[in-house]
């Protein structure tokens, strides 16, 4: 090998890990959650992708991802083995806690309903639910599902992965009611062939404020250091307090 050639081999092996381990990149990936996340021919968009542009922006970190959707559930396996770094807009539950590290709210939502539109019923309230022994359906791996099914004699079938498939389910009567966020719902029907069909109904969950007060966090693999999660919570802060965060949001 020639010796000029040798040595820039010897560099680029040398300078490979730093590049690796650099600690102001940080893995992330897309949630499989519209309208959080979405990649449209290849271009990446979204309320989190949004915020997690401008937070490194202001934090002089750089997110590495893959412009592909990743079902939540596995997002939430990979932040939790440390396979990931961070992740933009996920739901605090007892379980998550114990194996991530919650930083600030990005934004907040809430838990609505969408029902078939020939349903005469009006479900106002989960005890209703839970009296009429109706099949609540939400989507396997969520905060939703988790907190729905802390209802004492809620009926919860947290099978599908997405909301298309609950509505498919709904329609074929394999279900009373899709519970899940508003953010979710209301893109998710919006586009969906079936509108015509559905009907979005506001709940009463009177007093619990964990189904109507929903807060979405940046979250942190257990292996980040400390210091990095206070500079990029530092940036969070400051894009909340000077309007940034909710204009996005908005």
């Amino acid at each position: 090998m020639h010796p000029k050639a040798m040595i820039l081999c010897i560099l680029a092996i040398i300078t490979l890990p730093l590049f690796a381990d650099d600690p102001h990149r940080l893995k992330t990936e897309f949630q499989d959650v519209p309208p959080k996340y979405l990649v449209e021919k290849g271009v990446p968009s979204g309320l989190s992708y949004e915020i997690m542009k401008l937070i490194e922006k202001k934090s002089g970190y750089t997110f590495v991802y893959q412009d592909k959707l990743v079902p939540l559930a596995r997002v939430s396996k990979n932040l939790e083995d440390g396979i990931t770094d961070i992740q933009f807009g996920i739901q605090k539950t007892s379980e998550r806690e114990r194996s991530m590290i919650f930083g600030p709210i990005l934004y907040k939502v809430k838990l609505i309903g969408v029902m078939r539109k020939d349903d005469a019923a009006e479900i106002l309230s989960l005890p209703e639910l839970v009296e009429q022994k109706a099949v609540v359906l939400t989507q396997y791996g969520t905060g939703a599902a988790a907190s729905l099914k802390t209802v004492s004699g809620l009926v919860v079938d947290d099978h599908a992965t997405s909301v298309d498939m609950n509505i498919q389910k709904l329609l074929a009567g394999r279900g009373k009611i899709i519970i899940y966020h508003n953010l979710t719902l209301n893109y998710v029907i919006r586009a969906s062939k079936y509108k015509e069909q559905l009907k979005m109904v506001e709940l009463n969950f009177g007093t619990v404020t964990e189904f109507v007060d929903i807060g979405q966090y940046l979250v942190y693999a257990k292996k980040t250091p400390q210091h990095v999660m206070d500079d990029i919570n530092q940036a969070v802060r400051d894009a909340s307090d000077n309007g940034e965060l909710q204009s996005i949001t908005d």
